[in-house]
């Protein structure tokens, strides 16, 4: 499974794990987690980066683990719908690829289970995947970092997506505040300028843990979000709306349908596109 760590295992884990990103991507996950320590992931979804980052760290040979946080309360697969589902879920992949041993499923916020860390010991590789409030994560951890410890966030791109549902519409500003917040911490040299695959970007504390966050600076960011503009291109909600209508008839063979489509545009590390996880 290991050996040579090659394309066609990083495309599997898109299918097998019903991953978002590239294989590209989670390849480079899997050489950023073979660096070893006390590897934290924030937003584990169904696995498929924390199996990544499982086996950088097996491959590395060196001592660590992988603490993967997420509250269980959404979710890609809709016909998941219990934390217990989830959990069974998350730990088959893990098994699948002889990592389980190699990770503690926290099925809880970052903030709500901090505590379980191994205490005294630098967090040497973060990934970060949640709901955008990067800030908020990066301040919980702020005394657990090691002063160059890696980053991994995921979802930085200037995108806002609007969904309409019934008479309602949601406004997602996920990425683009992902986006907004790390392009600041780059200004303002406490991350370096690192690398940006597709919309993960990949780099390292260049701070003090302890000052990685100045509250006012968030605040103007944040303040960027009162005013936006999302893409009105028509066949773009044409095909959210069959996606949302087949997750809420169909959830299963949904998922199949997305997962048949991932796999097809990332069968090859050299595949990616700037539309990667927006398409998804």
């Amino acid at each position: 499974m290991l050996e040579g760590a090659d394309t066609e295992l990083f495309s599997e884990l898109i299918a097998t794990c019903d991953g978002m990103l590239s294989a590209r991507v989670y390849q480079r996950v899997y050489q950023t987690a073979q660096r070893g320590g006390l590897i934290v992931e924030v937003g584990t979804a169904l696995g498929a980066a924390t199996v990544a980052l499982a086996l950088g760290l097996k491959s590395s040979g060196k001592a660590g683990h992988v603490y993967t946080f997420d509250p269980m309360t959404g979710g890609p697969r809709r016909s998941i719908k219990s934390v217990e589902q989830r959990i069974a879920w998350i730990e088959k992949n893990l098994s699948r690829y002889d990592v389980a041993d190699l990770v503690t499923i926290m099925p809880c916020d970052l903030a709500g289970g901090l505590a379980e860390l191994p205490s005294g010991e630098p967090v040497e590789v973060l990934m970060l995947d949640a709901d955008g409030r990067i800030d908020r994560d990066l301040e919980a951890l702020h005394g657990h970092c090691a002063a160059d410890c890696a980053l991994i966030i995921d979802d930085v791109a200037d995108l806002v997506r609007v969904r309409r549902k019934g008479a309602t519409y949601r406004i997602d500003s996920k990425m683009r505040l992902s986006w907004l917040l790390t392009n600041m911490l780059v200004s303002t040299g406490r991350i370096s300028p690192g690398e940006r695959l597709v919309n993960t970007y990949f780099g390292d504390l260049t701070c003090d843990p302890a000052r990685i966050v100045d509250h006012a600076e968030v605040l103007a960011v944040y303040r960027q979000l009162v005013f936006q503009s999302a893409s009105a291109n028509r066949l773009q909600r044409i095909r959210s709306r069959l996606m949302e209508w087949g997750q809420e008839v169909a959830p299963d063979f949904a998922a199949q349908c997305r997962r048949i489509y991932r796999r097809a545009k990332y069968r090859t590390i050299g595949t990616d596109t700037a539309g990667d996880k927006a398409a998804a």
